[in-house]
């Protein structure tokens, strides 16, 4: 079979998925939906049933889309490192995501992808981080020290609307109160449209709301791009309005607005879901809380520096801690991919325009790697154990190569400095009423189903 990409030409994107797959072991599931509540409700079971009983590589349905799942460790590295160019992310995620995030640094391909990704660096340097950090900082004390009037404290709510907050601010220059609540009111009507069933544009309906709000915000952007060219500043917005491509020309106007919604995602839910399953955990577990305490208290600065959270060992344990989160939670249980030509694939021979899916969440779950792998256990990522480094593509949760997460450093970020300052103010434990853990609602990020009712009592 041909396995060499035509990586100058544009043809695979205009045509359909390929769904002949009945040469592959797999089972497809209900009419149209598949087996997508299966992976609703329970992402790693509805993946691993498939695995024990068809192999690594096999076919499924999930509301519409006939792919193929490439299970373990070794198609991570080959879909994610793509050495032969011959995976398209773009129209792996087509389907699900183009009316909300196309012309995003996801929905770009090889060259096109590589270009904006390099022009998307500038906003992520050290130095971008070193000034963002403040300000963070800053915001994560403001509301931490407001919960101190709510001893029971819905966590998820109050941690999204932190991020937010930041989001609001430190990617689009926002100060008015306002301007940052439009802000976020479109943005969450925008994310409650991703996982809609029936994806019409029509008034009434969520996916139609939920593309009124990405209109709205991407108006309320585009607006403001005149202004931010002209004034400049260290936001996010101004740093993209005041860049030129390789030609010397300014980024057209819908660009900045297409990155910058991408962008808004990548900078707050992921960090939301990562705080609230690490709050959880660690309300589970209080000796564990506590030494994450001491180490939060231990810092030579408060709030901490970015060579604190950055450049040092201060914060080795709180690191564990997101990482061990991440594991259980990646931000993305599922990596999508299309094939731009046939291919042979670690000895499967895959027809061109085929749906491919690695799964994070069930990779970092695989008994054959993990200790107890549904456990929650930091201190597997410590030096003495690091299981993660049994294969160097078993722990993806920001993915890998040309793709890679490029706001991963400054999602590290935002988990140290938020749990610090929650770390260092309070004890908690799950509330009093909480009589029966709520379900872990898994898309399109890890929550707490009753969104995590804490009882919060301040450290001494």
């Amino acid at each position: 079979m041909n396995t060499h990409a035509a990586k100058h030409t544009t043809d695979y994107l205009s045509r359909p998925d390929n769904r002949r797959l009945a040469q592959f072991p797999g089972a497809y599931g209900l009419p149209y939906l598949g087996y997508v509540f299966d992976l609703l409700n329970n992402p790693f079971s509805c993946i691993d049933r498939h695995y024990r009983r068809y192999g690594p590589v096999c076919r499924t349905r999930l509301t519409g889309q006939e792919l193929l799942w490439a299970l373990g460790p070794d198609f991570n590295r080959e879909l994610t490192t793509d050495p032969r160019q011959i995976y398209s992310a773009r129209m792996g995620y087509d389907g699900p995501l183009r009316d909300f995030f196309a012309g995003g640094l996801l929905m770009r391909d090889f060259d096109e992808h590589r270009l904006h990704r390099r022009v998307m660096m500038t906003a992520f340097k050290t130095e971008s981080a070193r000034a963002q950090i403040h300000q963070v900082n800053a915001l994560c004390q403001q509301h931490t020290v407001a919960w101190r009037t709510q001893p029971s404290l819905l966590f998820y709510p109050a941690v999204k609307m932190l991020l937010l907050d930041i989001a609001a601010r430190v990617f689009l220059g926002l100060d008015l109160e306002t301007e940052i609540s439009r802000v976020n009111d479109d943005f969450l009507k925008m994310m409650a449209g991703v996982l809609a069933i029936v994806r019409k544009d029509w008034p009434g309906l969520l996916y139609g709301r939920a593309m009124a709000a990405r209109r709205s915000l991407a108006d309320f952007i585009r607006q403001r791009l005149p202004v931010k060219r002209s004034e400049g500043g260290a936001d996010v917005m101004s740093l993209f309005a005041a860049t030129r491509d390789d030609a010397g020309d300014l980024l057209p106007d819908q660009v900045v607005v297409d990155h910058m919604l991408f962008l808004l995602l990548a900078a707050h839910d992921t960090t939301t879901s990562a705080l609230t399953m690490a709050a959880y955990y660690l309300a589970l577990d209080p000796g564990l809380q506590e030494r994450l305490r001491e180490e939060a208290r231990a810092l030579p600065a408060d709030p901490p520096s970015y060579e604190d959270v950055r450049e040092s060992d201060r914060l080795a344990n709180i690191e564990c801690a997101f990482n061990e989160t991440l594991r259980l939670h990646p931000p993305v249980p599922q990596m999508m991919r299309r094939t731009v030509c046939a291919a042979e694939i670690l000895g499967h021979d895959v027809p061109a325009d085929t749906l491919i899916a690695i799964s994070p969440v069930f990779t970092h779950r695989m008994a054959e790697f993990w200790r107890e792998p549904h456990r929650f256990d930091p201190g597997r990522f410590a030096p003495g154990r690091a299981e993660h480094k049994a294969h160097t593509h078993l722990f993806v949760p920001f993915g890998g190569g040309a793709h890679k997460c490029i706001g991963m450093h400054f999602a590290d970020m935002l988990f140290k400095c938020a749990m610090t300052q929650l770390l260092r103010r309070y004890r908690w434990s799950l509330a009093t009423e909480y009589r029966n853990v709520a379900p872990i609602v898994h898309f399109p990020f890890a929550k707490l189903g009753d969104d995590l009712p804490l009882r919060l009592r301040p450290v001494d």
